[in-house]
């Protein structure tokens, strides 16, 4: 599957759970980390998602009508149930990647900047450097400057800042550009430890606009509208 496809059936599983009212914020915005991010990962990984990252599924096979109760998880295509609690989420990827140390198995975790004003986000951290866990927390962070995303008055320093300061691999990359999200990705799952990958996202554009020209010279054109 070409990452052009990837993007596209990530943003039309979204809007099918937008329209069935199982979703309570739209996808658009975040098809790149999304599509990036499952596509870094290899079958036997687990996921564990928000409400949103869950759309993933539909790039392991997953049917759309199968992801639409989002506590139910998705047992078969390795994608766990989603909690309310970004920063909880991280503590329960650890409990998993504890579970699968004698495996070769590596877990996924999608969290959002706010995550960070919270007490479980640090533990989560040093839980993960202290058993060397096998999990990937990708992150994705709004522009600062927007009214939503008031990070700077949470936080006395960079996620990267406090990633590392636990031992963590960190990275930074463009959010909106999923073959960057998808390196990072893959680069954290060929190490054995623990990594934190902070995806950059700006309101306003259009990821599959600019999918479009950053992967022209990389994939043939197609007549796939941009719906």
């Amino acid at each position: 599957m070409s990452m052009r496809q990837a993007l596209h059936q990530v943003r039309n599983a979204g809007d099918a759970l937008a329209e069935a009212g199982a979703l309570a914020a739209p996808v658009r915005g975040l098809e790149a980390v999304i599509a990036g991010g499952f596509s870094g990962i290899e079958s036997r990984d687990w996921v564990v998602p928000g409400l949103r990252e869950r759309v993933g599924g539909v790039l392991r096979g997953a049917s759309v009508d199968r992801l639409t109760s989002a506590t139910d998880g998705a047992r078969p295509y390795r994608i766990a149930p989603v909690t309310q609690d970004p920063a909880a989420r991280m503590l329960h990827a650890c409990g998993l990647a504890l579970s699968l140390q004698d495996t070769d198995a590596a877990v996924l975790c999608f969290v959002g900047q706010g995550s960070a004003s919270y007490g479980a986000f640090h533990e989560a951290l040093n839980m993960a450097q202290l058993h060397q866990l096998h999990v990937i927390f990708l992150c994705h962070a709004w522009d600062l400057d927007h009214k939503e995303s008031p990070l700077a008055r949470q936080l006395g320093g960079s996620m990267q800042a406090l990633a590392l300061a636990h031992g963590l691999r960190p990275h930074s990359v463009d959010g909106g550009l999923v073959t960057a999200v998808l390196s990072a990705v893959t680069d954290a799952r060929a190490h054995t430890g623990p990594s934190f990958i902070e995806a950059r996202l700006e309101r306003g554009d259009d990821p599959l606009l600019r999918a479009y020209d950053e992967l022209t010279e990389t994939e043939p054109a197609t007549a796939t509208k941009i719906s």
